[in-house]
């Protein structure tokens, strides 16, 4: 178990653990580049679109350009940051 996350939400660390470090900047979804549709939370798998709709979410916290495929490839939702950030040392930008 990992220290402040709760026991039932241990599977959100340990699927975003691999952004471990990482700055993130709250703004509205964008494509990470044409043909691409949506993407998924890193911690809990929800989805994000530019279009609104029932479950999707279109704005949450994107990796800045030091993550190695650049500025908004990672996504992660308002809910999983907010758990997550002290443990995962995450930086807002």
């Amino acid at each position: 178990m990992t220290s402040g996350i709760p026991p039932a939400e241990q599977w959100r660390y340990d699927s975003a653990e691999f952004l471990r470090g990482r700055s993130f900047e709250r703004k509205p979804y964008r494509l990470y580049r044409e043909g691409w549709d949506h993407d998924h939370c890193a911690g809990c798998t929800a989805k994000f679109m530019v279009e609104p709709g029932p479950d999707i979410l279109t704005e949450g916290w994107a990796v800045d350009a030091t993550y190695s495929h650049g500025a908004e490839y990672e996504w992660v939702c308002p809910d999983c940051y907010d758990l997550l950030k002290d443990a995962l040392d995450w930086t807002p930008r």
